[in-house]
């Protein structure tokens, strides 16, 4: 089990990346203390939870090589450091051991790109709503979401001499 103060629940909800809550950041923003931990708690308990549980464990010389400097001050080396994968993104947990196997969460990170995937294109929408909409619209062409992106990207780069993009994915 991991524990999670309720300071920690309100600061992880209020800013934490859209991948991981459904609701948009601006909302949050505004936001009642209560509100945040309700949020916090219907996503940690349904789902990330588990995730973090069964994490890859992660040194914490590779937490700061994949975070940005502005995170570095938060790493801290005596915690136990796991990634997960939610919603096709990537995050990393920084727990602190308690007593009977038991843990407290002290920061929660998205991981925004990875030279672990040299190959992946993490892109950023405006809004959940305007992501929901790109795979709404990738739906009703019998695409999913990442191939019509992909797709938009090859003919994007096909239109300029001498960035022409490959058929197939290499291997």
């Amino acid at each position: 089990m991991i524990a999670v103060e309720n300071r920690d629940k309100v600061r992880v909800a209020k800013i934490g990346a859209n991948k991981l809550f459904e609701v948009e950041y601006n909302t949050r923003q505004n936001m009642s203390d209560q509100e945040l931990i309700d949020l916090f708690d219907r996503l940690w308990l349904d789902k990330i939870e588990r995730l973090v549980l069964n994490g890859k464990l992660c040194e914490a010389e590779e937490v700061e090589r994949r975070l940005p400097d502005k995170f570095h001050s938060f790493i801290d080396p005596q915690q136990e450091h796991r990634s997960f994968h939610y919603r096709n993104a990537e995050f990393i947990a920084q727990l602190l051991p308690q007593d009977n196997s038991q843990y407290k969460l002290t920061q929660l990170w998205r991981v925004a790109s990875s030279d672990e995937h040299p190959k992946t294109l993490y892109i950023n929408f405006s809004s959940v709503e305007e992501r929901e909409r790109f795979a709404s619209l990738a739906k009703s062409l019998s695409s999913n979401d990442e191939q019509l992106g992909l797709r938009l990207v090859r003919n994007f780069m096909n239109l300029h001499p001498g960035y022409e993009a490959f058929d197939e994915d290499a291997p």
